[in-house]
This record gives structure tokens, sequence and C-alpha cells, in this order.
């Protein structure tokens, strides 16, 4: 610690709270369950803003392209494209969700889950149930159906579609025409 240009050094040693009779094994056991969830969170949330960003580029090639009668066959292809992801990301996180009420009326998605999951093991200082195991189990097999479908979709759909850009050869920044005024 520095304070007023000093500094100290002291070793600090974190010890678990004397009320409680959780060994160290179960506090390990939690935290290495919790880890394991934070990780599978964390490539869901990846999963979903690489979807999300890949749209916006393919939106924002659909308007510039829009006008462009050699573009009809690469319009085509991001349509169907965004049709390919759409399943994902709509298995990945609720997608129509907008509202707090919305959970109500639309089902979570493997993100709420995996969140919900990772709340119930940290609530209690204790190792995590076998129910928890199991429901990071199935959540884990449904997550990885979904990230085999976005890998599947990056090698062919994904790639094809940037094959097809590159063969009618449209350039990656173009100007925009005026609008036909001068200054």
């Amino acid at each position: 610690m520095t304070v007023a240009g000093k500094s100290q050094t002291v070793a600090l040693e974190l010890k678990l709270d004397p009320r409680l009779s959780t060994s160290q094994a179960d506090m390990e056991q939690q935290f290495d369950l919790l880890k394991q969830i934070a990780e599978r969170i964390t490539q869901t949330h990846d999963t979903i803003n690489q979807i999300r960003d890949i749209r916006t580029q393919l939106r924002e090639l659909e308007k510039r392209l829009a006008k462009d009668e050699k573009a009809k066959p690469i319009l085509t292809a991001a349509r169907e494209l965004d049709k390919k992801m759409t399943p994902v990301e709509e298995e990945l996180i609720q997608t129509k969700s907008r509202a707090p009420q919305d959970p109500l009326n639309y089902p979570i998605k493997l993100n709420n889950k995996l969140t919900g999951l990772f709340g119930v093991v940290e609530s209690a200082d204790a190792a995590p149930t076998k129910q928890s195991y199991d429901v990071f189990q199935v959540l884990s097999e449904k997550l990885d159906k979904q990230l085999a479908a976005w890998k599947e979709i990056q090698a062919k759909e994904l790639s094809e579609f940037n094959r097809l850009v590159r063969e009618r050869e449209i350039p990656a920044v173009i100007v925009p025409p005026s609008s036909g005024q001068t200054r």
C-alpha cells in the first residue's frame, strides 16, 4: 500500500468465515464450477456479438448495393446467410425480450439459463449440488450444439458469401453518389 509517498507491504491471508463449516474442497468445487459457467456465458455472448456484427455488416452492404444490378446475387446470399444465423442467435438469446416483463411472454434462452445457474451456484458457501452439475451438463450440450452450428455457418455459408463478394469484385469501400448539390 502506498500513502503519502510511503509504501508498506504486508502479507495477507484470506480465511473462510469462521461461522461456516464449508471445507476448502467444497469452496474449490464451487469456484471451479462458477469458472466453467462463466466461460460458457462468455462463449455465448461472444457468439451473439459475432452474429450481430455480421448482420450489421450485411445490412450496410445491402443498403450500399441496393441499386446495383450486378449485386443481386450478393443481396440474395446476404439474406440467406442472415436466415441461417437467426436460429442460432435465437437459441442463444431471447431476441424478442425488450422489457422486464417480456420473459413472461417469451421463454428465456441459453444465456439467461446459464446466468441463472451461475446465481444458484454462487448463492451459498457450499459445494455445488449434483443438480447444478446436471443442469450445467445439459446447458453445455445445448450450447455446444449451437456453437457447432455457428462454426459450420462460418465455414460454409459465410465463406461462400465472401467468395461471391470477391468474385463480383464488390469494393470494400465506396464513395456514395453526390446529392447533385454544389456549394
